[in-house]
């Protein structure tokens, strides 16, 4: 296995995990993002493993936006363009040893262990940003604006920054972030992201699911 630039003995420690999109279009998508605690996050990776990814940020242009991504074997390059129907992304599979040359000349860079998750809506996408800075977020992606509207959060995401430009990995990488609140636990909130690791999902609706005997929120 081809190394990091940037290497870590919790690397060596992570599980592989996850299906990969072989699609070079990835066409619109919209998606909501959520901070999420670290316990939760830990938790997450514990039991289902995770994939590590480095990103590097090439400076972005009024109209779009370029990045390269290495998977471990893998290298990708990224193009999101921004037209008349929204945001559209296409990725490019290369060798890995032009993903390091890439790297080397990237504006910025983001470290992070990427974990998926089913949720019943789709899957969540639970990432553990090691470098820059220490930040723990869970992406939904959907296919339609109406979808990503209609999506209830589940109990054991924390607080939503979809709207705050600050928490994307291109702003990260090339400005950092200079801090992050603190966020909640809860007893509810701990039952909901066991029942996701268990493959039990709330009904998005808001109807009563079926539990063990003896499991109460």
């Amino acid at each position: 296995m081809l190394g990091f630039r940037v290497a870590s003995p919790f690397f060596r420690n992570v599980r592989k995990t996850g299906v990969r999109n072989p699609s070079h279009s990835l066409g619109f998508m919209t998606a909501r993002r959520f901070l999420l605690t670290p316990s939760f996050a830990r938790l997450i990776q514990r039991e289902r493993g995770g994939l590590r990814h480095v990103e590097g940020f090439f400076p972005k242009q009024r109209d779009r936006s370029s990045w390269v991504r290495l998977e471990e074997e893998r290298g990708l390059l990224i193009l999101k363009t921004v037209g008349p129907h929204g945001e559209v992304e296409d990725q490019t599979e290369i060798p890995v040893a032009h993903a390091h040359a890439l790297l080397e000349v990237c504006a910025g860079e983001v470290d992070y262990t990427r974990t998926a998750l089913p949720t019943g809506e789709g899957q969540a996408l639970v990432d553990e940003i090691i470098r820059p800075c220490v930040l723990h977020l869970v992406t939904m992606e959907f296919g339609s604006d109406g979808e990503a509207r209609s999506f209830r959060p589940l109990e054991w995401f924390g607080p939503e920054v979809t709207a705050d430009p600050r928490y994307t990995k291109q702003s990260i990488a090339l400005r950092g972030l200079d801090e992050t609140p603190e966020i909640p636990l809860s007893d509810a909130a701990l039952d909901s992201l066991i029942d996701t690791l268990e493959g039990r999902f709330p009904v998005q609706a808001g109807m009563a699911i079926n539990r063990r005997p003896g499991r109460s929120r």
